[in-house]
């Protein structure tokens, strides 16, 4: 029987995805998805001998109800400092996504997944 981990502990076993590299943002406001398209989901263990390498993703955040946007858009590149996730519901998860150099994503939204490659 294959064990289901969550969406958090996902995350977290990617070092909260710090220092990867947001390649691109897409809002689709007909369905409320949100696609954050990151470099490197490996970014956090980057020339350490556990990396396992580049793999880019696809942060896709589904029926967002809210999305607040705080970033200095002026800077060449956002990098993800942390991505932390918090279930509020059966059917809600709050994100905050913090950036490097500066800024914040606030997201709540009824589902996340991480589409790699």
């Amino acid at each position: 029987m294959a064990i289901s981990m969550t969406i958090q502990d996902r995350i977290e076993s990617l070092g909260g995805l710090h220092d990867a590299i947001i390649l691109s943002l897409a809002w689709s406001a007909d369905d409320r998805r949100l696609r954050i398209v990151v470099d490197n989901v490996n970014s956090n263990t980057f020339g350490l001998p556990e990396d396992p390498g580049p793999r880019s993703a696809t942060l896709v955040f589904s029926e967002v109800t809210h999305l607040d946007v705080n970033a200095n858009l002026t800077v060449a590149g956002l990098m993800v400092y942390d991505l932390a996730i918090e279930r509020k519901g059966p059917d809600t998860y709050a994100s905050s996504l913090m950036l490097s150099p500066g800024g914040k994503l606030t997201i709540e939204c009824q589902s996340i997944e991480i589409v790699e490659g």
